[in-house]
């Protein structure tokens, strides 16, 4: 049984990376979010790296945010400062972020009557993003974790979802990171489509085709000299192989090992979530 209060920490990864149903559930959420992000321009430049995550999941809590109690709901000011305050990103990178989801219709303005009040609202759009990431991580999950087929059907659920991603974010205002819990990764966890470019690497260790450069800058929006730089800091890092220098890479062991368990983080992320929304709906 799994701690509703805790954060989500390694001493549960090894039961739940033991389970012999996670190496195809860990497959299948990486191809998930690797398909999530093909192809997006806006996801793979705005809810990529994990400074750019948080903040999105920040003003989409602020957002949903119940309306009273002296609360604002999501304004400039209010996600700079909580930005600032969860050593997120400073204030000014804030504003830059929230600048472009407004100017990419993800975020838009909010009539008041009080025209002092300048509250914002996410777009259906910005909303829709976000669940599709979370299905990408919650339909592998169903198949063995209950939270999975729970989460599944609270998505849509107006009264669930402001639950949900207040429960997704507590971890992260006490201070945890995913990246945290795998701190290899990080030659890929703040660059535009990184991580996402180590997912689409899963499982080349054991067919030893490294997928070409040029394809992975062109699904995910970046240049070819950015995927070169960060396969370059990979295989110094140990985590790729790269057979052809002008090629591709292929994941090595030390990679594999760490992208499972970062899904596994993300499984008991939302996991936890679940339980809490559940909770705190009764």
């Amino acid at each position: 049984m799994l701690d509703a209060t805790a954060p989500p920490a390694r001493p549960n990864l090894p039961a739940l990376r033991a389970d012999p149903r996670f190496p195809a559930a860990a497959r299948q959420a990486a191809a998930g979010i690797v398909a999530t992000y093909r192809g997006s321009a806006v996801m793979n430049r705005l809810l990529n790296d994990r400074g750019r995550f948080l903040l999105s999941l920040l003003a989409l809590a602020l957002h949903l945010e119940p309306p009273g109690g002296g609360r604002d709901g999501l304004t400039a000011g209010r996600l700079k400062a909580e930005a600032a305050a969860l050593g997120i990103c400073s204030p000014g990178r804030a504003g830059a972020v929230l600048a472009a989801f407004r100017l990419l219709g993800l975020v838009e303005a909010v009539p008041m009557p009080d025209r002092r009040l300048k509250r914002l609202a996410a777009t259906p759009r910005f909303v829709d993003m976000h669940r599709r990431r979370w299905r990408a991580l919650l339909e592998p999950m169903a198949a063995f974790m209950p939270e999975g087929a729970a989460g599944l059907a609270g998505l849509d659920d107006p009264a669930f979802l402001p639950l949900y991603v207040e429960a997704l974010l507590s971890p992260f205002r006490a201070g945890w990171r995913l990246l945290d819990e795998v701190p290899v990764l990080a030659p890929f966890a703040d660059r535009d489509a990184g991580i996402v470019i180590a997912l689409s690497l899963m499982g080349t260790a054991e067919d030893g085709t490294p997928p070409p450069i040029a394809h992975l800058a062109r699904q995910f929006g970046v240049s070819r000299s950015h995927v070169l730089g960060m396969l370059r800091a990979g295989e110094e890092a140990g985590l790729l192989h790269r057979p052809d220098p002008r090629g591709g890479a292929v994941a090595a062991p030390a990679l594999e090992e760490a992208l499972r368990d970062f899904i596994a983080c993300a499984f008991l992320m939302q996991a936890q979530a679940v339980r809490r929304a559940g909770m705190a709906r009764g």
